[in-house]
């Protein structure tokens, strides 16, 4: 992208994707890697889908 103050291009294309990527692989490894069991959920939402740890079970990751 081109920067008017300075008179040239200071973030390019490649740039802007590896930031993307490097977000969309921290997601995902803190998804696999954290256990997010310690936050409180109400029975509600625990009746309404599966939880991660059968998530994980299911694709054979624990």
């Amino acid at each position: 992208m081109f920067d008017p103050s300075i008179g040239k291009e200071t973030l390019t294309k490649l740039d802007v994707l590896g930031v993307l990527i490097g977000h969309l692989l921290f997601g995902i490894g803190a998804t696999i890697l954290i256990d997010w069991n310690w936050i409180p959920m109400t029975e509600e939402e625990k009746a309404r889908g599966k939880s991660l740890s059968e998530i994980k079970k299911s694709w054979d990751w624990e």
